[in-house]
């Protein structure tokens, strides 16, 4: 297969004239402490552009992150600092500064019993503790209906277009290049997982969207009882990204069962792959599984400002692995994989295969699962998590 250059990445451009004048988000300092981080490859999408050998490179690295540690940076993206900064101006002032009144709050609110983010998340749902209990985290669900259908507070409204425009290119051109690597990595045609996956050209298409969110300092007389604020999950869409942020707690789980940190590297967005790519490929690229603790400790009175993008997939998607794909006829599928073992054992057991909108709703309603515990299974000790409703034993 000849791998012909992709066209130059554009870049992101941000109408900021005639808008109201909002602070700039100040970012936190780094952490001083010695951690124990998750070493990640940096994957350069300008080499999409460049001679055969570089786009090999670039394909190399991709694929050496997504079937071992699960997530990689990305840089050579098409957003300047300056625009990533007045993204997360934005996002800063819509999460903690006047953009959202209490009626607004109550008004454009999210439907969790039903599994409809769009909108006002509060600080519940999400937390170890149970639904009703603080979580510490506030959000806002951009999906492509807030527009469709005039669903944008009122002061948010004079800058819908630029969060429309930052949402657009996280999907529309770094997820079309992701997407196009990773169609190579299976042996595909370039244009094989977006023509199936993600709504070729639209805005924020079906149920992708783009999440405003901060996390809030976790009150000093709960320090010692909370450990995580967002349990660990994987995300059930095909891909995430989010610009990294200096505030340290996220981590993700290694292959060897440990939880480590994932680094801050200004300017570079933090990619992982959601369910549906774990599915499609049978296991090969993974779903890793990640989540936030409680900040440590020379950062714990900061406020974490996060800008995450959800690329999900047609709702009439069906998901199971394409077994003509070159690489999946190659090296078989992979059992012993989480989500897509979860898949296999539910099958198995005559469930009916389900479409991306019946297993998005059903996490949307779970979310987020019971975390990870070890056990013993022959004196051997493995994980075991709950994808979908299933238990999932891994060897560790």
């Amino acid at each position: 297969m000849t791998i012909q250059p992709l066209p130059p990445l554009p870049r992101l451009k941000l109408d900021k004239s005639g808008k109201p004048t909002i602070p700039s988000w100040v970012a936190p300092p780094e952490t001083k402490l010695d951690l124990e981080w998750q070493s990640l490859r940096v994957l350069d999408l300008s080499l999409l552009d460049g001679t055969p050998e570089q786009q090999q490179e670039c394909q190399d690295i991709c694929q050496s992150a997504l079937t071992n540690e699960g997530f990689l940076l990305l840089v050579g993206h098409g957003v300047a600092e300056e625009d990533m900064q007045r993204v997360f101006d934005i996002a800063n002032w819509i999460m903690l500064g006047d953009a959202l009144s209490e009626a607004d709050k109550k008004e454009y609110e999210w439907d969790r019993e039903n599994g409809d983010w769009m909108g006002y998340k509060p600080p519940k749902g999400w937390g170890e503790k149970g639904r009703d209990d603080n979580d510490n985290i506030e959000a806002y669900n951009f999906y492509g209906a807030c527009w469709e259908q005039n669903k944008i507070p009122p002061r948010i409204r004079p800058f819908a277009d630029e969060i429309l425009a930052y949402a657009d290119h996280m999907h529309n051109e770094v997820g079309r290049r992701l997407s196009v690597i990773l169609s190579r990595i299976l042996g595909l045609g370039d244009d094989h997982l977006w023509d199936l996956i993600p709504g070729k050209g639209s805005v924020l298409p079906h149920s992708s969207y783009c999440r405003f969110q901060v996390y809030h300092p976790i009150e000093a007389d709960q320090r010692e009882t909370t450990q995580n604020i967002l349990p660990n999950h994987t995300d059930h869409g095909w891909s995430t990204l989010l610009p990294s942020q200096p505030v340290t707690c996220l981590q993700m789980l290694g292959k060897d069962g440990e939880w480590r940190y994932v680094p801050y590297m200004k300017g570079a967005l933090v990619c992982n792959l959601g369910d549906v790519m774990e599915i499609l490929s049978g296991g090969i690229l993974k779903a890793t599984r990640h989540r936030v603790t409680k900040p440590v400790v020379d950062q714990l009175n900061f406020e974490r400002i996060s800008v995450c993008s959800f690329n999900h997939a047609n709702q009439d998607l069906t998901m199971a692995p394409l077994l003509d794909a070159p690489l999946i006829k190659k090296i078989g599928v992979q059992r012993d994989s989480e989500v897509y073992g979860a898949f296999v054992k539910a099958t198995e057991a005559g469930e009916e295969i389900p479409k991306f909108g019946e297993w998005k709703t059903l996490r949307n309603k779970n979310a987020q699962e019971p975390t990870s515990k070890k056990v013993m299974i022959n004196g051997v000790p493995h994980t075991e998590n709950i994808v979908g409703g299933v238990k999932v034993y891994r060897q560790v």
